[in-house]
């Protein structure tokens, strides 16, 4: 679908016989539809190098992907709802006229609660991350192990993406993210057996792959959403590295008690590491998640991206500086 028509089925398409006059919110891969009640994400028709959304078929295949792997820890899934034309009239449930697109189909919760939201207003409570690492420790624990050996390439490849072409920056940021590769290298030729033996320790598992606070809301029973569904080597991942994104968008809150708050508490649930062999580690998993968020508002620049990329970068030097001191 082209964006115009999404705008179309936004304020006049029928789902369950009503009209929906929804809100329309781009991100840069999918358009996503608010309604009262429901929250409606069709995915944007395009082939990138870490997915391919390029036909009905297969945008009609990750659609019911992400509604099947975000029900292990979700609640708010419905269904993969067909949308389909008729008459010059759009329908969002598929019984009537051509299939013209799918989107995934949620419960909608009310977005104040969203976990971002209130770190920026500083009203996330030590009770809130308590719920939540529990809930994120539980859901570990119940993944399989994935025998995936660790690839010393593959790992040094997924932190220089960050220097794509593609991807926006400041000249001065440019430099200092060539600089940041290096050291990348350098870190991971240093601890490379260790990552393997964690791989081979069973701690790589199919977890959520996008864990950070702008996909949980913060209810009565915390609410986890959003997971990647269009690859499963992505979320496919050391279970330290998925609790590194939480932890690092907490700290880029300045929230560093509830950092420590929420590893603490989950720890205590699955000890995953040692101190003393995992703990740069860590640190190295949380400067590599500011810089996928960096890399990520470098797609679609505009002077708000700007500023939150700004902020990554800037903790990912901190972390770079907390490891060269040591």
């Amino acid at each position: 679908m082209k964006t115009e028509e999404v705008q179309q089925v936004a304020r006049e398409g029928f789902y369950n016989g009503r009209r929906m006059e929804g809100q329309l919110i781009e991100t840069h891969i999918s358009w996503i539809i608010l309604t009262g009640k429901w929250v409606f994400k069709l995915k944007k028709p395009l082939k990138l190098s870490f997915l391919d959304y390029s036909t009905l078929a297969s945008r009609a295949h990750y659609c019911m992907e992400e509604v099947r792997l975000n029900s292990r820890f979700s609640a708010i899934y419905d269904r993969c709802c067909p949308i389909t034309h008729l008459d010059g009239q759009w329908y969002m449930d598929g019984k009537r006229g051509t299939v013209q697109e799918y989107a995934v189909v949620m419960k909608r919760l009310p977005e104040a609660r969203r976990m971002d939201k209130l770190l920026a207003e500083g009203k996330v409570t030590d009770l809130q991350v308590k719920k939540l690492a529990e809930k994120v420790a539980l859901f570990h624990r119940r993944q399989p192990a994935e025998r995936i050996p660790f690839d010393l390439g593959e790992a040094k490849a997924l932190f220089a993406d960050v220097l794509n072409p593609s991807i926006r920056y400041t000249t001065e940021h440019r430099k200092f993210l060539q600089a940041a590769v290096r050291w990348s290298d350098a870190f991971l030729e240093a601890h490379q057996q260790r990552l393997a033996e964690r791989a081979e320790l069973g701690w790589v598992r199919d977890l959520h792959g996008d864990l950070h606070a702008g996909n949980v809301f913060l209810t009565e029973h915390p609410v986890i959403f959003d997971c990647i569904e269009f690859s499963k080597r992505m979320r496919t991942i050391d279970l330290l590295y998925e609790v590194a994104f939480l932890c690092m968008d907490l700290e880029r809150f300045g929230q560093d008690r509830l950092a420590d708050l929420f590893l603490e508490s989950y720890l205590a649930r699955i000890p995953i590491l040692d101190p003393h062999r995992d703990a740069p580690l860590f640190t190295y998993f949380k400067c590599l998640r500011a810089n996928v968020r960096a890399k990520v508002l470098g797609l679609n620049p505009s002077p708000k991206s700007r500023r939150e990329q700004a902020g990554y970068l800037a903790l990912m030097e901190s972390y770079l500086r907390q490891e060269e001191t040591k």
